[in-house]
């Protein structure tokens, strides 16, 4: 079994995730929503499109769908400017199998590019689950060998900070520690709603359920110490009466 330790490539977050890293992606999608800001015409929208979509360590893009300049790509007459617009959405919800399968009316992708969404892919997959079979990821990364794809997940998603697991060459699969998160489509937004406010409501219970453990320990507490102190005074009483009899048979 092969594990990834990541404590000596820097300071790590609460979950797990590189704060290193963190910041540095943030850094580059501030650098591209500045450029956004003042794009001038359709070719710059797309070529921002091309750039950011190829740019290491970049792995959210729902900001860049909102930039005025590249929302009006999706409507534009030229097929190249709507295309453009189509493969920047696939990066943002979608993955190498989506590319795929509607790669005819998508641009060619550099090999830049296929990297960062064979990364979003596994991000994808670690996100529904915690166990990733090896067949599972050869066939959604297009992989054809066992080395290959233990390569690009230690190099290109591990080492990146874009996951955290245990390769498992025995079980054939990927045990997953933890991933980066993705952009959420508007769609599933009431999804994820739903399952923070379900979150919310677990621990709600479990803190009321803690509070009443707490309270019963604390009266308990105070039940045994009130005995004790009912257990002391008696004793006191006992022995005052044994000094006065015994004084009075002096």
């Amino acid at each position: 079994i092969w594990r990834h330790d990541k404590t000596n490539e820097g300071a790590m977050g609460a979950n797990g995730e590189s704060t290193s890293g963190t910041a540095s992606s943030a850094k580059k999608l501030e650098h591209y929503l500045a450029l956004g800001s003042a794009l001038d015409s359709s070719a710059a929208a797309v070529d921002l499109i091309g750039a950011a979509t190829a740019e290491p360590g970049l792995l959210a893009f729902q900001e860049l769908l909102e930039l005025p300049g590249v929302r009006a790509l999706e409507k534009s007459d030229e097929a190249a400017c709507r295309a453009a617009h189509g493969l920047l959405l696939t990066f943002a919800y979608g993955t190498w199998s989506t590319y795929r399968e509607q790669a005819d009316r998508l641009p060619p992708v550099t090999p830049a590019q296929e990297l960062k969404l064979k990364q979003l892919t596994l991000i994808t997959l670690a996100g529904r689950s915690k166990v990733i079979p090896y067949a599972t990821l050869m066939s959604e990364l297009d992989l054809s060998g066992v080395r290959q794809l233990e390569d690009f997940v230690i190099e290109h998603c591990i080492y990146a900070g874009a996951v955290s697991g245990k390769l498992d060459q025995r079980r054939g699969c990927l045990e997953v520690e933890y991933a980066v998160g993705r952009d959420v489509h508007p769609s599933e937004v009431g999804e994820v709603i739903g399952a923070l406010e379900s979150w919310l409501e677990s621990s709600d219970s479990l803190l009321r359920d803690i509070q009443a453990q707490v309270d019963w320990a604390n009266q308990t507490s105070q039940a045994k110490k009130q005995h004790e102190r009912q257990v002391t005074r008696r004793v006191e009483e006992v022995k005052k009466n044994i000094r006065a009899e015994m004084e009075l048979r002096g």
